[in-house]
């Protein structure tokens, strides 16, 4: 299994891969930025994380409509980042 570093360097550089092509928003970048941000919260950048679930969902919904499997997506990186951080709490407070 990798580390969190080395997967948001895999989904970083595959994601530029992507943008050199102007394919910010199609589900396959969006599975890239979902992952990037999980994987940010996973290695502990929170800030960070939070930031690029809240404009991933607000891109993809502007693109792609509220239903389409795009937002699901998004939606899901926003909920699996905020029990990334919910756990980082409960670990600082417990610590």
């Amino acid at each position: 299994m990798s580390t969190p570093q080395q997967r948001i360097h895999d989904a970083t550089r595959r994601l530029l891969d992507l943008l050199e092509h102007g394919e910010s928003l199609t589900p396959e970048a969006i599975e890239l930025r979902s992952e990037l941000a999980e994987a940010t919260a996973e290695a502990g950048h929170l800030y960070d994380a939070y930031y690029q679930v809240e404009e991933l969902l607000k891109d993809a919904q502007r693109h792609h409509g509220p239903d389409h499997e795009s937002v699901t997506r998004a939606r899901a990186a926003v909920e699996a980042v905020r029990a990334i951080g919910m756990r980082a709490a409960e670990g600082a407070a417990e610590g």
